[in-house]
């Protein structure tokens, strides 16, 4: 339903209380030359904004910056050239992050509920070292493997239902997954609203995803129309998506960081050499955030049909127009701009549409 944050946390938040402003020193080890920018990371879909940057002079470095009062807010120590991300919670006025370039290895003073997240991220990423040790050896290893992975989704949820920092639950609700429940999903935020009610972020979080589950709980069928849609290509040119006249058309969704797409790929190719174009066309939508990753991967791949994106992901109007929860996904249309087939799988997609186009 929505991607979820690993081991290691890209977000950054700020709950600030008073004053005017909150300074953090950030003790940096083992970094010399390396260069890191401070972000404010935006919530629903607002864009990041660059506050500070810095770039370790000597092996044992210290940077003192001041941040705006504001509401819990998510922030971000990014290294260029590193994936990973530097989370802490701002919770007090004035708190001291260390953190070792080499060994990973980061800890916080004053800052209890950074602490809290940290020692909550070293046991599930205990639980999943245990996991890993047991996947595929036995009968009784695959049980205790799924037992495992029960006891990491309860400890998410669980996690996420009795925090008190508004900031820490706007973390924790990544790791957070309902499936297709939508009627729980909307449960759980509807209590969430009533938990934090003063916050502005969490209250456009609760707003977003109740909309959310109103329009994928009543997803498109075969029959209905084609939904009206208009995104940018790599040009930056906007796109009608649209059926083709006289042709079936595959409306392919996708992304750069989704692995199935990827072996998605290859189907969608077969499927585009094997099918009479004449009366055969491809549109692929992207729901990814990361604009260029997306552009890197269609010049890889030379596509030979149109290459659409919505970076607003699953909060955009792709999703919000074809009611999917899930990528790799597809609607096969008619000519008539009708939903012939969805969620076709890649080992059916040439079959199905090959069948399809055979019998009209």
């Amino acid at each position: 339903m929505k991607q979820t944050i690993g081991a290691i946390v890209v977000l950054l938040f700020c709950a600030c209380t008073g004053g005017s402003g909150h300074r953090v020193i950030f003790h940096l080890t083992g970094a010399l030359q390396r260069q890191f920018v401070i972000e404010r990371v935006g919530l629903n879909d607002e864009k990041p904004v660059t506050l500070d940057s810095g770039a370790g002079r000597r092996p044992r470095d210290s940077f003192v910056y001041h941040l705006p009062l504001m509401e819990p807010t998510i922030y971000q120590i990014r290294f260029r050239g590193k994936s990973f991300q530097l989370p802490f919670i701002y919770d007090s006025s004035d708190i001291d992050v260390f953190y070792n370039y080499t060994t990973g290895e980061y800890h916080f003073t004053n800052s209890p509920v950074s602490e809290e997240w940290r020692q909550f991220q070293l046991e599930q990423m205990r639980i999943a070292r245990r996991e890993k040790q047991v996947s595929g050896r036995s009968d009784s290893g695959r049980l205790l493997q799924d037992s495992l992975l029960r006891e990491s989704y309860r400890r998410n949820f669980n996690f996420a239902d009795t925090v008190r920092n508004p900031a820490l639950f706007l973390l924790a609700y990544n790791l957070v997954d309902f499936g297709a429940d939508y009627k729980g999903l909307g449960q759980f935020m509807q209590k969430v609203g009533g938990r934090f009610p003063a916050h502005a972020g969490v209250q456009t979080l609760v707003k977003n995803t109740l909309e959310y589950v109103r329009i994928f709980s009543s997803p498109l069928k075969v029959g209905d129309m084609l939904p009206a849609l208009v995104l940018p290509d790599s040009d930056g040119r906007n796109v009608a998506i649209a059926p083709v006249r006289g042709k079936y058309t595959l409306i392919d969704f996708w992304s750069s960081w989704c692995e199935q797409c990827r072996i998605f790929s290859g189907a969608k190719k077969e499927a585009w050499r094997r099918a009479d174009t004449g009366r055969f066309a491809i549109i692929s939508i992207a729901i990814d955030g990361q604009k260029e990753a997306w552009k890197a991967v269609i010049r890889f791949e030379r596509y030979p049909w149109p290459q659409v994106i919505d970076e607003k992901m699953w909060g955009g109007e792709a999703a919000r127009a074809f009611h999917f929860d899930s990528i790799p996904y597809n609607f096969l249309i008619g000519p008539d701009g009708r939903i012939v087939a969805k969620g076709i799988p890649a080992d059916s997609l040439v079959g199905v549409i090959r069948t399809v186009i055979a019998q009209h």
